[in-house]
């Protein structure tokens, strides 16, 4: 498209817009810098040095920030390490021992870790990732005393190592009983002049002499820019004396909201570190503070030169004169994106630039109003083909929903003018969930430009559902152009899998893994048996059949259903359970010593012996006939293991019934009919 060809002349480079902003500009600037440099220099330089006091108490709240947060990770490793503890490593110092070694995060957070009981005996001790074989008393510690009496996190007072001899600080917690009893104490020990806490906020300042430095509320500097002044005392700081006395006269608040003051020909900033009794102060000298003010005077007052106030009155007036038909211009197009003006209105008529330009505008008004209306009818027809689909259908962009199909709201539940625009996070049942996904996906794209897979999403109405998600970059590699998502909902074929896979390897009438699922896990523990020996266990009830011949077979039924419920609450969740078969029940004990699983064994007798089943004015009552072997390698597969634990289950009928019997290497397996031992 042509624009309409203007007459020209020799004058014409006279009319042009840059002519007439190179003018002004050259008038103004010579003419108005003196008065201009001197208001500005007078009006802003208390707000220059209030900028910067904000600045820099700025840069020191990020700091701050910075270090609470590496504060938290450090608690939050320390909580989360305590929270996986078991009662037994508690009571067990090899135990505790194998734990810290197979836990990466505290050997990399901390260089000390220390597990010790309510009494003070170290359990374990890990210096630098090895264990310690030194284990000393630290009842005496008053971190420990602390940790004792809160079960959130304690920070010790600044301390000096026995073992390193150097600055430290102590993290430790209490580990309690679900009823609130102390099972011990676990501590971790972070080096005040290690890289790890406050290397990033104390960085020295190359040529500045700006400080850095942490400190307590006692006053002890526990980081500083200098490392020979930690554990040194904040009030012999040069520069900080004033503002520590003050501070410290004050109570010694502990505020995340920084201060900034000039004591002493420094600017002092001051400010809390959250979760801690910690305070970040940095000193910079008056001369290296104020510097930015200085350059300024000077630079300024080089460009001041000659100009007076007649430049900045002359240049204002051409301003105004020359802007007109600019102004005009503007006023016609900001009508016409607001109030919907038609083609026929007037645009301004000028020579030169501003002329083509108005002309030029009306063109693409024009064009635009093409394009938009082409654009409408693709996105009707978009709109159709993607309605009539019997597949979800959506496409996203910027983490944002921009065109979704009929089906897609159908499957969702949601109104289809609701969604549109909204963040695609929106149907993930949480921000974490949707955080998840997109980690999960990115390799996808990235490699192949799609991904499928199934998700958990939300709808409408709250409700969860399981979902195949199919996305397919627009264009490979390019995130901006957007994504085609499919999506179906699968909810009920995965809940039917799910079942069949559930019913695979339990005992429908108990709940209890079948003989199968039994076999296959004991054939995995005899494999390793002879590097993590176990305990076996095979149950017979007694006098079950008279349950069967009095009560019918209901209540049989009812009475294994309550023995295997009653199996269950008696060992560990790491055990295993499982009917084998009619009124036969195995129990795996994992890493379980002998004379542990006897007690075990008689648990569970006692427990079958004290339940008593009340049916149609009948109490019925079982006992338990306990076969139970130590397996540690002797054993060649899962069928001898069998064998030997229903050995000793015939020892124990054999003694009288209702009783526990261990198996003996050297008893004989013959009297076993071949159906009981086989697998």
């Amino acid at each position: 498209m042509q624009y309409p060809h203007h007459a020209t002349s020799r004058f014409d480079w006279a009319r042009t817009l840059k002519f007439r902003i190179v003018a002004m500009a050259v008038v103004t600037g010579v003419l108005s810098a003196v008065v201009t440099t001197e208001l500005v220099l007078t009006t802003t330089q208390a707000g220059i040095q209030r900028l910067l006091l904000e600045s820099d108490n700025d840069e020191v709240e990020r700091n701050a920030t910075l270090l609470g947060s590496k504060v938290d990770v450090l608690k939050d490793t320390l909580q989360t390490v305590a929270r996986h503890t078991t009662p037994e490593q508690w009571s067990n110092p090899e135990a505790m021992g194998r734990y810290l070694q197979n836990t990466p995060a505290v050997n990399v957070l901390f260089e000390n870790m220390q597990a010790a009981r309510p009494d003070g005996v170290l359990l374990a001790r890990m210096i630098n990732g090895e264990l310690a074989t030194q284990l000393p008393n630290i009842a005496d510690r008053a971190y420990f005393q602390q940790a004792l009496t809160t079960d959130q996190p304690v920070v010790s007072e600044p301390l000096v190592g026995k073992v390193s001899k150097t600055p430290i600080v102590v993290m430790v917690v209490s580990v309690r009983t679900p009823d609130g009893q102390v099972l011990g104490v676990l501590g971790g020990t972070v080096s005040l002049q290690s890289n790890r806490l406050f290397a990033d906020a104390t960085h020295a300042h190359d040529g500045d002499n700006i400080r850095t430095l942490v400190i307590d509320r006692a006053g002890t500097i526990l980081a500083h820019t200098d490392p020979l002044r930690v554990i040194g005392r904040a009030a012999d700081e040069p520069g900080l004396q004033a503002e520590f006395v003050r501070w410290h006269d004050s109570g010694s608040p502990i505020d995340t909201v920084g201060t900034s003051h000039l004591s002493e020909g420094h600017l002092v900033s001051m400010v809390g570190i959250a979760g801690s009794d910690w305070v970040l102060v940095r000193l910079t000298p008056l001369a290296v503070a104020l510097q930015p003010i200085a350059d300024a005077q000077r630079t300024a007052w080089k460009a001041a030169g000659g100009v007076g106030l007649l430049a900045a009155l002359l240049a204002g007036a051409l301003a105004w004169y020359l802007t007109l038909s600019i102004t005009k211009l503007r006023n016609r197009a900001e009508k016409m994106l607001t109030q919907g003006a038609t083609d026929n209105e007037s645009w301004p008529q000028d020579g030169g630039e501003v002329g083509a330009l108005a002309q030029a505008l009306q063109q693409v008004v024009a064009l635009r109003q093409q394009k938009q209306a082409e654009t409408q009818a693709l996105l009707l027809q978009l709109e159709a083909v993607l309605d009539h689909a019997e597949v979800g259908i959506t496409l996203t962009r910027n983490g944002h929903f921009e065109l979704v199909s009929r089906h897609f709201c159908h499957v969702l539940q949601v109104d289809k003018q609701h969604i549109l625009g909204k963040p695609s996070h929106t149907i993930y049942p949480s921000e974490e969930a949707y955080q998840a996904l997109s980690a999960r996906a990115r390799p996808a794209f990235m490699q192949h430009g799609t991904f499928d897979g199934e998700v958990e999403l939300r709808r409408g109405t709250g409700d969860l559902f399981w979902a195949q998600l199919r996305g397919h970059a627009v264009a490979p590699g390019d995130r901006s152009k957007g994504t085609i998502w499919t999506l179906q909902d699968i909810s009920e074929s995965r809940a039917h899998r799910e079942h069949l896979a559930w019913t695979s390897s339990h005992d429908a009438l108990t709940g209890l893994a079948n003989r199968p699922a039994f076999e296959s896990l004991l054939g995995r523990a005899t494999e390793r048996a002879a590097t993590e020996p176990f305990c076996a266990m095979f149950i017979d009830l007694d006098r079950f059949k008279q349950v069967n011949d009095t009560g019918g077979h209901a209540a049989g039924d009812a009475l294994l259903r309550d023995i295997a419920q009653t199996l269950g609450s008696q060992v560990r969740q790491s055990d295993t359970v499982a009917r084998l078969g009619g009124d036969e029940f195995a129990v795996l004990l994992g890493r379980c010593p002998l004379p542990q699983a006897l007690e075990v064994g008689e648990k569970l007798r006692s427990a079958v012996v004290a339940y008593r089943l009340n049916w149609e004015g009948h109490s019925f009552g079982v006992g338990a006939s306990i076969g139970l072997v130590l397996v540690d390698g002797r054993y060649n597969n899962p069928a001898d293991v069998l064998r030997a634990a229903d050995t000793a289950c015939y020892t124990a009928k054999q003694r009288g019934r209702n009783c526990v019997a261990i198996y003996e290497p050297n008893e004989t397996l013959a009297h076993i009919p071949p159906a009981v031992t086989a697998i």
